[in-house]
């Protein structure tokens, strides 16, 4: 079992699959108490790559874009904005354009 064990953690590592490799053998015991079938158990370790790949992916685009967290539309000084621009950033953030594109 552990040469398997092993194996399978080698299999994840070349692969690619950090997240799966991190939680498999407890996403297994979750299976094994919750009588999951394998197509459930596989479903939920591809979930946690995918999320975990997705917030991996965010948090290196936003360290790359060098934008300080702390600003956000709530922090932002509208005031300091001409009107028009105001009306403009309120169009952005209500994001009705994605509809008509």
């Amino acid at each position: 079992m552990a040469n398997r064990q092993a194996e399978l953690q080698q299999y994840l590592r070349e692969l690619r699959l950090p997240t799966i490799a991190q939680q498999c053998s407890e996403i297994a015991l979750k299976a094994t108490r919750e009588g999951l079938s394998h197509e459930a158990f596989l479903h939920e370790m591809l979930r946690l790559e995918v999320e975990a790949r997705s917030q991996r992916r965010r948090e290196r685009l936003l360290q790359h874009s060098r934008l300080p967290r702390e600003k956000t539309f709530a922090t932002l000084q509208m005031e300091a904005f001409p009107a028009a621009v105001r009306l403009h950033l309120e169009r952005l953030r209500g994001g009705a354009f994605l509809d008509q594109a």
